[in-house]
């Protein structure tokens, strides 16, 4: 499998970095190339729920449902994929005083034979360019939450009982 691992420094709370990424409705927002990320169930997040993924990979959209797997508040969330392209994520979460690191790690498999390795060759620094910029991206999109509507008291979707295991 190949592995990419991307970490940055936010200019935001622990508390306020963790509530942005746990929101699917933002990773489409933040994940450059992301095209889809839908729940598949009433389950939006904590372990337990799934998603519908779709990443663009040059000319490709590389497809999966995706099952979390992790989930601790301000500390760490995960998923693997239970169909369509092999893949693991995480991000992990540590205060740095008032700011926060973030550290996106994705693992993931194209297919074997020479049509995989054919693919593989042409999507890997695609995919590694798009996990990169997503982090950084990431980044800017936390720290203007932060600092504008968040930070007035504006009111973010509200966690359910079912998913906060």
């Amino acid at each position: 499998m190949a592995r990419v691992t991307f970490t940055t420094t936010v200019d935001a709370p622990i508390e306020t970095t963790f509530q942005y990424v746990d929101d699917y409705t933002n990773a489409t927002k933040y994940m450059k190339d992301l095209v889809v990320w839908k729940p598949t169930g009433k389950v939006v997040h904590g372990i337990g729920a799934e998603f519908a993924v779709g990443m663009k990979a040059g000319p490709k959209v590389l497809e999966s449902t995706i099952h979390f797997t992790e989930w601790k508040e301000n500390h760490a969330m995960a998923w693997e994929s239970v169909s369509g392209l092999q893949q693991t994520g995480r991000w992990a979460f540590r205060k740095r005083g008032e700011k926060t690191e973030a550290t996106f790690t994705m693992e993931y498999e194209l297919g074997g034979g020479i049509a995989g390795k054919v693919l593989a060759k042409a999507v890997e620094p695609v995919i590694q360019m798009n996990i990169e910029s997503s982090v950084k991206e990431l980044k800017k999109q936390v720290e203007a939450w932060n600092s504008g509507a968040h930070a007035k008291g504006v009111p973010v979707r509200k966690r359910t009982p079912a998913a906060t295991k």
